[in-house]
């Protein structure tokens, strides 16, 4: 029990010390920086109470992530064939330092939406660039999803920007019928030059990367919807959630942390949703 204890309370204090860091670091940048329209709406008249709201869901998530971090295995574990070989695979990749089990709670949601093909890959975090982490990623989605069934992306964080540069090889595009990416900072985060190892570092909003995503293409007829919340800790400032392409829609999730998108179920549900308005196979 001592050492179920001790355990627990360094959790809740390595997660108190991110989230404080996290949000004096968001306040500082919101006060210098403005936010795109579709973050401003939902918070324009309850600013303290949507500030608040992302700092406690900020504390509680970061728990559960460290909680639940050594069940990556067992959540990356690939999916059964499916019997039918028109569904559609669902590819979900995580952010930055975390694993497959960041999609823990967001696969039952994707089951009862009738998404039951779900691959949950993880990459390592520290050594790799990006180009290198993306290229492993795309070898895997043909090695675990072969086919030509229909693929469905859905990334958090970096693993949003790891699903655009996946999605933009011919041969997966053409099987790719949608994707949402969750607190994705599309045109970088400031707080990366905090950051650990190369992949991380690369995310800063001067980097070379983001150039090199523009200059992509997104998979032809594909849908393509970017949730992102008004009190992200972690992309700062938020101009570096907008997209700022065609073809995208953005919208605004309820205000909780960055972390926590992946734990709140009302940010899960409008993922699946999304998703799994996408019929047909890719012909």
């Amino acid at each position: 029990m001592t050492l179920v204890v001790w355990l627990l309370t360094v959790v809740f204090l390595v997660s108190a010390a991110v989230t404080a860091l996290t949000t004096v670091f968001s306040l500082s940048a919101a006060a210098h920086h403005g936010a795109p329209g579709f973050l401003l709406r939902p918070c324009r008249h309850r600013r303290a109470a949507c500030r608040l709201y992302g700092i406690v869901t900020g504390l509680a998530s970061q728990c559960v992530m460290l909680l639940t971090y050594p069940l990556g295995p067992f959540v990356g574990r690939p999916p059964a064939r499916a019997p039918d070989p028109g569904a559609p695979t669902v590819v979900c990749l995580h952010g930055l330092y975390h694993n497959a089990a960041a999609f823990l709670l967001v696969r039952p949601v994707l089951a009862r939406y009738g998404l039951r093909r779900v691959l949950c890959l993880s990459y390592r975090s520290l050594g790799p660039d990006f180009e290198a982490v993306a290229t492993a990623l795309a070898a895997r989605v043909r090695r675990e999803a072969p086919g030509e069934g229909p693929l469905l992306f859905l990334g958090h964080s970096l693993g949003g920007l790891m699903a655009r540069r996946i999605m933009a090889e011919a041969d997966i595009a053409r099987r790719t019928r949608a994707a949402v990416t969750l607190g994705t900072p599309h045109r970088g985060s400031t707080l990366a030059r905090l950051a650990l190892g190369r992949l991380g570092r690369g995310l800063i909003p001067e980097s070379p990367l983001f150039p090199a995503l523009d200059a992509l293409p997104d998979p032809p007829g594909a849908v393509l919807l970017s949730l992102a919340s008004p009190v992200d800790n972690m992309v700062m400032p938020l101009a570096g959630l907008a997209v700022g392409r065609p073809g995208w829609t953005e919208e605004a999730c309820p205000p909780v942390s960055h972390v926590a998108m992946l734990y709140v179920p009302a940010v899960a549900r409008r993922a699946a949703a999304f998703l799994s308005g996408v019929a047909a196979p890719v012909r």
